[in-house]
């Protein structure tokens, strides 16, 4: 369950908010005026998060190769590590 918070509650609660972040590691969305406006984040959790983006886009392009035939046998690659 998310955890939704006014914009007033950074200027008054914010040592609470970093705490929240960092212990459950999800973010805590900050509302203007009733509606969605931002989302704090602890920082590690966002680091994961952009490491896992970066993984996920990595396979996505590898299996795109797959798809469209650019692969190489083993036998292939190890040749040419050996300069054969």
């Amino acid at each position: 369950m998310p955890n939704i918070r006014p914009s007033s509650d950074i200027r008054n609660n914010y040592p609470e908010i970093s705490r929240l972040c960092k212990e459950t590691g999800r973010p805590v969305y900050i509302t203007v005026n009733g509606k969605g406006d931002t989302a704090i984040m602890d920082i590690d959790a966002l680091d994961e998060l952009y490491a896992r983006l970066e993984l996920y886009e990595k396979l996505a392009a590898g299996l795109r190769d797959v798809d469209e035939g650019r692969v190489r046998t083993h036998e292939e690659v190890f040749a040419k590590f050996r300069g054969k």
